[in-house]
C-alpha cells in the first residue's frame, strides 16, 4: 500500500545518502534504494521505501537491473553520488528511462583538457541542461567555495567577457557529448587565453548543495532529482503503465 498524498510512480535510487534521500521523499514518489552491502538503511527509508543490497559495481549487477526493477516500472533510476553515476545510466540504457546515457558520460570525460598552468586560475561551475539548453546555476572560485559568505552567481564572481568564454567552452563540451539534460559540475581553467574545462563530474557533494541552497536560493539536490520525473512525465504514457512487482 502507498501512503496516502504518495505517487504509485516509482523512483530508483542507487547510492543515495542522507539528504539525497530526504530530497527523494518529498518529491511524492514511491521510492526505491540501491546500496552497495554493509551501507546503514535505516536513515535512508521510510515506511513506504524499497531498499535493496546489492553490489552495482559487479558483474551480476545488469541481470539485477533486468529481474528486479525492470518489473517495479520505474519512472527513472537516479544517483547523485561519484560512485552511483555510471550505474544509474547503466540502468537508464537497459529500461530506456530518462537519464544520461553511459555513452554522454564518456563522451564529456574525453573531452575534458588537462591543465596548462597548475598554479592558475580556476573556476568551479554548477550548470544544468534542460532540452540542450544550458543554464549557469554558479560560478565560485575552486579553492575557496566552502568559505563563500557572499554571492556565487556568475554575475559575481567573472567579469562579462571571462564568463561568457568560460560558458562558452563548457557548452561546447557538453553540446558536442550530446548531453541534453541533466547536471553537471565542472572546473574551467582561466589561465592561458583561453578557457578549458580541466574537470567535469555528474554527482551532487552534499556540502556544496547546502551552501548554495543558503546562498541563492537554488536547490542543486532536488533540481537534480526531478529533471528525469518532469522528462516523463513528459512522454505519452502507456494505459497499462504503473507500479508493479514488489520490493523487499
Amino acid at each position: 500500500m502507498v501512503e496516502k498524498g504518495r505517487s504509485q510512480q516509482c523512483l530508483v535510487l542507487i547510492d543515495a545518502t542522507v539528504n539525497t534521500a530526504k530530497a527523494a521523499h518529498a518529491l511524492g514518489c514511491h521510492t526505491v534504494f540501491v546500496q552497495q552491502p554493509g551501507s546503514c538503511a535505516q536513515d535512508l527509508v521510510d515506511d513506504q521505501s524499497g531498499y535493496y543490497s546489492v553490489d552495482f559495481t559487479g558483474d551480476a549487477y545488469e541481470s539485477f537491473v533486468d529481474e528486479v526493477l525492470r518489473p517495479l516500472n520505474p519512472i527513472a533510476v537516479v544517483s547523485l553520488s561519484a560512485a552511483g553515476i555510471a550505474p544509474a545510466a547503466v540502468a537508464t540504457e537497459l529500461l530506456s528511462t530518462p537519464g544520461t546515457p553511459t555513452s554522454v558520460l564518456t563522451a564529456l570525460a574525453e573531452g575534458v583538457r588537462p591543465a596548462v598552468d597548475a598554479n592558475g586560475r580556476t573556476v568551479l561551475v554548477h550548470c544544468f541542461a534542460t532540452d540542450g539548453v544550458h543554464e549557469l546555476v554558479s560560478v565560485a572560485p575552486r579553492e575557496s567555495l566552502p568559505d563563500c559568505q557572499e554571492q556565487v552567481g556568475p554575475e559575481a564572481i567573472l567579469r562579462s567577457t571571462e564568463r561568457e568564454a568560460a560558458f562558452r567552452a563548457l557548452r561546447e563540451l557538453l553540446d558536442g557529448a550530446g548531453l541534453k539534460n541533466g547536471f553537471v559540475r565542472a572546473e574551467v581553467e582561466l589561465s592561458g587565453g583561453t578557457p578549458r574545462v580541466v574537470s567535469i563530474q555528474h554527482h551532487v557533494d552534499d556540502d556544496e548543495a547546502a551552501l548554495l541552497r543558503q546562498l541563492i536560493g537554488t536547490d542543486l539536490t532536488r533540481r537534480a532529482l526531478e529533471w528525469p520525473l518532469q522528462s516523463h512525465a513528459a512522454r505519452p504514457t502507456a494505459p497499462s503503465e504503473g507500479l508493479g512487482g514488489n520490493t523487499r
